[in-house]
């Protein structure tokens, strides 16, 4: 059962009058995904407002609708809820549900690895609700809260951020008893500047950690690791990593043609665990210590965590493998990039022994370092033994420029579609890597 099921929840949860018993089964802030009986909530965007589409809404068979334009204001339609703004509406909807709600609220974030490891975390904790597809910020995070099962004993919710203040605004109303940082790394550079700007907003989930409560960080580098304990006294930091400095740290690492074989040890507890993956690359290995970190905090039950890692649902999201041209193996890694994911991305890719060939478009968002972000990919490639990297689009080009002789540019999205129908072979693994606003996808179906 989910937190709204009829306008006598919305009415609970939003403290405003609102006419009684009607249905609500779906919630909904695009017109294009409204069904029959579905709460509408009209966002004001940078390109739409939701306002303009109301009556839109309203015939696909919305039931109630939500908005916070002035015209209607005075509106006799009972189905039609105005307040002053729907994103704050959001977060109080937000906050009622966590007051009321008596389980464990784990809250993710850092620059690389939130989805992956909110998908571990899903999987391998009992009765778990999660983020709901990639709904991150201040409108997702809380339509993953409103949509996650009532009756979970955890959610587990990943909170992103581009700006000083949105890790700050969403762990807020979360109050988690459990908080992980995945990494530190560049990203959303343009607006948090550089790296010291990405640690500013990351840390501040920190604050909002519920008292004698647990923050999970990664132990790679020491400085990072001072300001976290610094912040606060008063809960339980653990750290996780590949060292044995680390309160969970990895052994024995056998790459494995369906996944990885490795133990996790740790001081804290008594036994090896010994973990079988379907997940690939270093970094998934840092994602799985993390999450084994959470469950030491919340379960015990460690066993139960390596059997329900060892299943077939918990699985690559971003680097999913196939069979592609030619028979050739396609590693289609197009949902984001930055230049950290992209270095784990070309990790994984040099673990092939076959003839390895990097697709690569910009990496966006990176501000003034952006040329020179570019530039260490490229020569990361070079050094890790990478065969061919083929780029695309402008800042690309420093990443084949720095990587040599095999680095081809290409500036029209036809030629490098082309180039890949006439070149590729059964003897090739290919990465395709970008930003979301490359559409890097595009390059699958030639």
């Amino acid at each position: 059962m989910k937190y709204i099921n009829n306008s006598n929840d919305l009415s609970v949860y939003l403290d405003l009058k609102i006419a009684k018993d009607i249905p609500i089964k779906n919630i909904s802030i695009d017109t294009r995904t409204i069904k029959k009986e579905s709460l509408f909530i009209a966002i004001k965007g940078a390109r739409f407002d939701g306002n303009n589409f109301v009556d839109e809404a309203l015939s696909k068979g919305a039931s109630i609708v939500l908005v916070d334009n002035k015209r209607f204001l005075k509106t006799r339609k009972k189905n039609i809820i105005y307040v002053k703004n729907t994103i704050t509406a959001l977060k109080k909807i937000s906050e009622n549900i966590i007051k009321k709600y008596k389980g464990n609220v784990i809250a993710i974030t850092g620059s690389n690895g939130k989805t992956s490891t909110t998908n571990i975390l899903a999987n391998s904790l009992s009765n778990t609700s999660k983020t709901k597809g990639n709904f991150n910020n201040e409108i997702g995070m809380p339509l993953s809260l409103i949509n996650a099962s009532s009756k979970s004993k955890n959610i587990v919710l990943e909170i992103g951020a581009s700006k000083i203040g949105d890790i700050n605004y969403l762990s807020k109303i979360l109050k988690p008893i459990v908080g992980v940082i995945t990494n530190i790394g560049n990203s959303h550079l343009e607006t948090l500047k550089n790296i010291n700007g990405v640690l500013t907003v990351k840390s501040e989930i920190v604050h909002n950690i519920k008292k004698n409560g647990y923050l999970i960080v990664p132990n790679e580098n020491k400085n990072h690791l001072s300001h976290w304990r610094l912040i606060r006294k008063d809960i339980n930091i653990y750290t996780f990593g590949m060292t044995k400095s680390s309160d969970f740290f990895a052994s024995d690492i056998r790459y494995k043609k369906d996944g990885m074989h490795f133990k996790v040890l740790s001081k804290l507890i008594d036994k090896d665990i010994q973990i079988k993956t379907f997940l690939e690359g270093e970094h998934n290995i840092k994602n799985i210590l993390s999450s084994f970190a959470v469950h030491y905090c919340l379960d015990k039950n460690l066993d139960t965590f390596a059997s329900r890692l060892n299943s077939k649902r918990i699985k690559n999201v971003r680097q999913i493998k196939s069979k592609w041209l030619k028979g050739s193996l396609l590693i289609n890694d197009t949902y984001n990039a930055n230049p950290d994911s992209s270095k784990k991305s070309i990790d994984l890719l040099s673990k092939y022994k076959k003839n390895t060939v990097l697709v690569i478009g910009d990496m966006l968002e990176l501000g003034k370092f952006k040329k020179k972000l570019h530039k260490e990919v490229g020569e990361y490639a070079k050094a890790k033994g990478i065969n061919v990297v083929l780029g695309y689009g402008e800042l690309a080009k420093e990443i084949t420029k720095a990587f040599g002789r095999k680095g081809i540019f290409f500036n029209n999205e036809d030629s490098l579609k082309s180039y890949l129908k006439k070149n590729i072979t059964s003897k090739d693994v290919i990465l395709i890597k970008g930003s979301r606003g490359m559409k890097m996808e595009r390059f699958i179906n030639v």
